[in-house]
């Protein structure tokens, strides 16, 4: 991913049977998990997911820095939402003496503000955190987190 001079293409999209590949002739990976990451490593990310899966089961909208992992459980038709929102210590830890830098900690409880979007109808929704509040309009909930982490069941 160097800035210097071009040495071809970043993405190479091959079809494979009845799917499709993406390979990246870079590390985004390491880009988005290293000491200087960099934001447009993770969106590439992202629309490469978006682009093999144009049409997930659940669409998740939330800002940066919360994460989001959906389950299905499919004999007790429920999906689980689970968000985890955390911001990372600062960018610049020097990279010698690097076990002694300590992580940042966590003084007051992040609030965010995501929306859950689903492909079939939902019957129920709801938190297990009490202090979370949802709305629910058609196939989109809502949620309102006071929490590092909280999980949003939703039955299909």
């Amino acid at each position: 991913m160097s800035p210097d001079a071009k040495v071809g293409p970043a993405i190479l999209i091959n079809r494979v049977g009845h799917g499709e590949v993406i390979t990246f002739a870079c590390s985004p990976d390491y880009a988005t998990a290293s000491e200087h990451h960099i934001v447009e490593a993770r969106r590439l990310i992202r629309n490469a997911v978006r682009h093999l899966n144009p049409e997930p089961i659940v669409q998740i909208s939330a800002p940066a820095n919360v994460e989001a992992v959906v389950t299905d459980d499919p004999s007790s038709r429920t999906l689980r939402v689970h968000f985890l929102c955390y911001n990372a210590p600062p960018q610049t830890t020097p990279a010698r003496e690097r076990p002694y830098v300590l992580p940042a900690l966590i003084e007051d409880r992040p609030m965010f503000k995501a929306a859950i979007r689903a492909s079939h109808p939902i019957k129920h929704a709801s938190a297990l955190n009490r202090s979370s509040r949802l709305t629910r309009s058609g196939n989109t909930v809502q949620v309102i987190v006071e929490d590092i982490h909280d999980v949003v069941l939703l039955r299909y």
